[in-house]
């Protein structure tokens, strides 16, 4: 273990548990991502797809990798979500990891944070998109819900054509299981030296502008799984 593990990508939705993954790993989080966004991602066009090409994705990801140790660096950033066909293609023994969070626990999240007001690539559809039409009708519940499966589409797009044992999807609320753990340790070929840290809540917001998912009323539960059903089936939430 630990020796020559080579490049390990975490990534996931946001408000999904990536940080805490990269603390148990001994990784980075966010590696140089204000210089991607502000080079990339702010200044596109949010209805249109600036990665919309491999050529464009590889370019992006050789900007950002520049200098890395490929023997050791570990990273987390749900950024990534949009590149992981080009980091297979520049490094075909990568191994990616896609944390899963609840979608409701994401949309009441995003919900605080007001992703759904927020107008820029990932977080508004592109014209092509089905509810590219109905946005501006739609509720903020189903704003978020459609980011959560958005975001998850696009990451679960790019690991369909790597390797299985060069990918893993895990569930942020399985973290703390022993199970887990082991699982983390063997897929990575790293120890995880302080499983403590497993134990701490992630994404805890210090105020929720909107109630526990167990709290939604019947109208709400519909709002969100008229948009995210489907995904909250595909990862196993109840």
């Amino acid at each position: 273990m630990e020796e020559g593990i080579g490049v390990l990508i975490i990534t996931g939705t946001g408000r999904s548990g990536t940080e805490t993954m990269a603390k148990l790993l001994g990784g980075r989080h966010e590696f140089r991502v204000n210089y991607i966004l502000e080079k990339y991602f702010l200044h596109a066009d949010p209805r249109s797809d600036p990665f919309d090409t491999v050529e464009k994705r590889i370019m992006v990801m050789l900007d950002l990798h520049q200098g890395i140790d490929r023997e050791t660096f570990i990273d987390s950033s749900n950024l990534y979500i949009y590149f992981i066909d080009a980091l297979y293609l520049l490094n075909p023994k990568i191994k990616i990891i896609l944390t899963a969070r609840n979608g409701k626990d994401f949309v009441r999240s995003a919900f605080s944070r007001r992703w759904h007001e927020q107008n820029a690539f990932g977080t508004v559809p592109l014209r092509n998109d089905r509810y590219f039409e109905e946005w501006d009708s739609m509720t903020p519940i189903q704003k978020n819900a459609w980011i959560w499966d958005y975001r998850n589409r696009k990451a679960l797009a790019g690991l369909r054509g790597m390797p299985e044992e060069q990918k893993l999807i895990l569930r942020i609320e399985d973290i703390h299981k022993k199970k887990t753990l082991d699982m983390l340790e063997s897929f990575t070929g790293k120890r995880i030296p302080d499983r403590e840290l497993a134990e701490i809540r992630y994404n805890a917001n210090p105020a929720f502008t909107l109630q526990p998912k167990e709290e939604w009323t019947e109208s709400q539960q519909k709002e969100f799984n008229a948009v995210a059903g489907g995904m909250m089936s595909f990862f196993g939430y109840a």
